[in-house]
């Protein structure tokens, strides 16, 4: 399948960054009561897996939407909506762009004091079928000179799942693991981990839900 570059330089910067909630969210209020998750969101779901042999949980998080396989991506290419969902995100920028389906990222992430600044340079793949669109995503921090002013995230993968289910519903499912590097103890960073997910992703489901193909141009 062709997709136009355009959508490829956007897509899923966001993928980097939600692999952060747990070291970018300790200590920090939620604004959606995860009490109210279960009525709002009935088919979301949030859990930790263990990763090789890390201290550090993979997240995994899925939910359903009856919007179309199509619109759930453009909404996730969308970037300038990422901070409606996401907390703390500092910065987004695409390195480089080497085809239609693989791309270099930047991305910053404020963390809390006493924190440094979470950054990330991650390589992303994409792959479009028929009924799924898969984002693998892992780091390349070697391609990018580091600097002294932010925390460098070396050890991490993730990917995203997109499947059409039937002509009314989608799944989308997420996981993600890394290592938050720093003086941050595991049992923080797992215990913030799920929360941080529910939180950005109850937001991110009602702007996919509330989202219709009309507001995008490609």
């Amino acid at each position: 399948m062709n997709t136009p570059l355009k959508i490829l330089k956007n897509c899923f910067l966001f993928t980097s960054i939600t692999l952060l909630a747990g070291c970018a969210i300790v200590h920090q209020e939620e604004e959606v009561p995860l009490k109210s998750q279960q009525k709002y969101n009935p088919n979301f779901q949030v859990k930790l897996n263990q990763y090789q042999q890390s201290n550090f949980k993979q997240v995994e998080a899925t939910f359903f939407t009856q919007q179309p396989k199509e619109l759930v991506f453009r909404v996730l290419s969308n970037i300038e909506q990422t901070s409606q969902w996401l907390q703390r995100l500092d910065s987004l920028e695409v390195l480089t762009v080497y085809n239609n389906h693989q791309y270099l990222l930047r991305t910053v992430i404020n963390s809390p004091w006493p924190f440094k600044n979470r950054e990330l340079i991650t390589c992303v793949d994409t792959f479009f079928e028929e009924d799924n669109t898969t984002i693998n995503i892992y780091s390349c921090s070697e391609r990018v000179e580091s600097d002294e002013v932010n925390l460098r995230l070396s050890q991490l993968e993730s990917s995203w799942k997109i499947t059409k289910i039937s002509d009314s519903l989608v799944e989308v499912n997420y996981k993600a693991w890394l290592d938050p590097a720093g003086i941050v103890p595991a049992f923080i960073f797992n215990s913030e981990l799920i929360d941080g997910t529910k939180a950005d992703f109850i937001k991110l489901q009602a702007i996919i839900n509330d989202a219709s193909l009309d507001q995008y141009s490609y």
